[in-house]
């Protein structure tokens, strides 16, 4: 991250409300809307053309026709007389057609839609724009965002008190369904004192982000900012271009603004600092003191049986993971910085929610069955189906985390029946495959195991356990004091993934090989595992076979020649600790 959009974003979610933006016409290129000097000068055309001259410069010609620069209420004056007609002269420039609409032309781009989050969630306060436009209104109505629009002295006049509205967009230059529009050919040399002094409020007292504007034209704007000496936050001044002009660097260097060059544009820039904010707040939220205090009253809730409360904070948390996955974006490239950078947002997120249900699973048991399987449930219907594929696949990653934590726990309290119900009775609320079974549901699939080789995993035949989900279960377990140590937390978690694998055999499906203990060469826990459960006629893990021993063996043997043919160590001293061969 760039060091000077990492400080903004820091400092944007410790001061809420304390920064402005100020938006030129750069936030609305990629919509493919035009300018205001665009708007007239297409005008100027028309009318140029009407009168039957030829191609050539618009504006030299109307100045030498009417011996005048053009502006805007004379020039849409001359071709609509009513208010009717000028709405109906605009509208073509500013409104979308159908066609505009699927070519994604004139509508909310990806900059004003972030702007609109940012807003939502009280970062931001007011807008400054010298836009006509109505894209950035129309982002925050998306949202259901309450908010004053200002683009007459009128309104500034009746206005409600900046530090009191949700939002206020001050629309300098004015809005394009009102025909009062500042005239912009002739460098917006004045402004009226109540626009002067709302302005110089919003430079003095809030920090200012600048992005889209060029300052070559806006004579008025430049001079109000230079009006201001005070410097109670920082402002930064985002560029498209290396190449700044000097106007703007004259500015830049008055306001001892922070240089911010990102020259993929506007919506680029505004969706990396929604991002960045939002994780900053996540991670802000997500911290041991945190925890540990959930960790102690979930233990509370447990203990006096109080099984509203408990619901409550899983709920609670939940809601915080959905919200975070929500918040990450897979429209974007999935490269390795990328997809190691999501990787540990999702772990940071994912980590108390995994803590709570693990100690749920653990202290609480059966109790508890329907909580647990709703809460793993409900982490089935984080993905959305449009994006990078990889990314997508990441967002897999709390239910599986969650699942894992649930059944190793279940695997250490000896639950062996609850831990069945967990294996095969939650259902599928993904959309795309709601129609498939749990089991091949959270079989990690291709893409996990792709998205942990491009992050340094290409050496491991199972990456997604091995480089993620067991250093996860190991941490959180042993800071969680749920097990003492790395060696006391592998007996429970190879016994996991041994009984799913064998489970996976006896539903008759192949869908999960094994987990790690298929490619290790040490399985004597799961040997020792196996041996004591020979000796007992009512071994309760039978209950994940329809409690019959037969089961168990037949699926055993499935399992065993699977190992047999797939994996390098194959499955050598499994079956001969159970039964003799």
């Amino acid at each position: 991250m760039d060091e000077k959009l990492m400080s903004l974003s820091f400092s944007i979610e410790a001061n809420k409300g304390v920064y402005a933006l100020l938006l030129g016409s750069g936030i609305s290129y990629s919509s493919g809307i035009p300018t205001g000097w665009g708007v007239l000068k297409e005008l100027c055309r028309r009318i140029m053309l009407t009168e039957g001259s030829e191609e050539q410069d618009e504006i030299k010609w109307y100045e030498e026709k009417f011996g005048k620069p053009p502006l805007y209420d004379e020039v849409i004056g001359m071709l609509a007389k009513t208010s009717t007609e000028r709405n109906g002269l605009l509208k073509e420039f500013f409104e979308p057609t159908e066609e505009d609409i699927q070519a994604g032309r004139k509508i909310p781009t990806e900059a004003h839609k972030s702007i609109a989050k940012l807003v939502k969630q009280g970062f931001i306060k007011v807008i400054v724009t010298t836009n006509f436009d109505r894209l950035i209104e129309q982002a925050l109505d998306e949202l259901n965002v309450q908010y004053q629009t200002l683009y007459h002295d009128s309104d500034i006049d009746g206005m409600k008190p900046l530090a009191h509205a949700d939002c206020t967009v001050l629309k300098i230059h004015g809005d394009y369904r009102d025909t009062r529009f500042k005239n912009i050919t002739d460098e917006l040399e004045s402004y009226s004192d109540s626009l002067t002094d709302i302005l110089r409020r919003v430079f003095d007292e809030y920090g200012l982000i600048i992005s889209g504007w060029s300052a070559e034209w806006d004579t008025a704007l430049r001079d109000t900012i230079r009006s201001v000496k005070g410097r109670r936050y920082s402002w930064y001044w985002h560029s498209f271009a290396v190449e700044i002009n000097e106007v703007a660097k004259e500015l830049i260097n008055f306001r001892d603004a922070n240089l911010i060059i990102d020259q993929e544009g506007a919506d680029h820039f505004f969706k990396n600092l929604h991002e960045n904010v939002s994780n900053i707040r996540s991670i802000k939220h997500i911290n041991p003191d945190n925890t540990l205090v959930k960790i102690n009253r979930i233990k509370k809730y447990l203990s006096n049986n109080q099984s509203i409360e408990l619901r409550d904070i899983i709920t609670e948390e939940l809601k915080i993971v959905i919200k975070r996955l929500q918040n990450m974006d897979p429209n974007q490239t999935a490269s390795e910085e990328t997809i190691r950078r999501w990787v540990k947002e999702i772990e940071e997120v994912i980590t108390p929610i995994s803590v709570l249900m693990s100690i749920l699973s653990y202290y609480g048991g059966s109790q508890h069955e329907h909580l647990i399987i709703e809460t793993i449930e409900r982490l089935t219907n984080l993905v959305e189906h449009n994006g990078s594929d990889t990314l997508l696949t990441l967002k897999e990653i709390p239910a599986q985390s969650v699942f894992y934590s649930v059944c190793v726990a279940l695997v250490k309290s000896k639950d062996f029946s609850l831990l069945n119900s967990v294996l095969v009775k939650p259902q599928v609320r993904d959309k795309l495959y709601n129609a498939r079974d749990f089991t091949w549901y959270m079989s990690p699939r291709r893409g996990l195991h792709e998205a942990m080789r491009a992050i340094g995993g290409a050496s491991y035949h199972l990456p997604f356990e091995v480089i993620f989900m067991k250093p996860f279960i190991e941490r959180i377990f042993i800071e969680n004091q749920i097990c003492l140590d790395k060696e006391e937390i592998k007996l429970s978690y190879d016994i996991f993934e041994f009984l799913r694998s064998t489970k996976h055999r006896y539903l008759g499906d192949d869908y999960y090989l094994s987990g790690c203990f298929g490619y290790s060469q040490d399985r004597k826990n799961l040997e020792e595992f196996l041996s004591k459960g020979s000796e007992q006629e009512d071994w309760d893990v039978l209950s994940l076979f329809g409690d019959k021993k037969e089961n168990f063996v037949k699926a055993l043997k499935v399992l065993v020649e699977d190992l047999n043919r797939e994996s390098y160590f194959n499955g050598r001293g499994l079956l001969s600790s159970y039964i003799e061969e």
